[in-house]
């Protein structure tokens, strides 16, 4: 996880007017936009893949990690990093007691 957040650290450094919340929000939901229309290239929705051509794992990556950095901004703009990484603690031990991972 300590990657993700210097990469928030450097998106922070990199546009210093984008700090506030509604601005890490709104890029955020851009992010999201584009993971969900690579997402429609994968599964061939619609014109798509005349249009693009072949999804590459490259772009879907990419979006997704430009997604989740946004979300880790938002995380270090409210302090929050030890109580995400407690969160996904919880949430993996839960689903080990469940059985439904090793």
């Amino acid at each position: 996880m300590e990657r993700f957040y210097k990469m928030a650290e450097a998106a922070n450094k990199r546009f210093p007017k984008g700090v506030e919340p509604y601005q890490m929000a709104t890029r955020l939901l851009e992010e999201c936009g584009e993971v969900a229309a690579e997402i429609n290239l994968w599964e061939d929705s619609g014109l798509k893949r005349q249009k693009h051509g072949e999804p590459k794992k490259e772009n879907l990556a990419n979006e997704l990690r430009q997604a989740m950095v946004e979300l880790f901004q938002i995380a270090r703009y409210y302090n929050v990093e030890k109580e995400l990484e407690e969160a996904i603690r919880k949430s993996l031990q839960r689903s080990r007691d469940e059985g439904l991972i090793d």
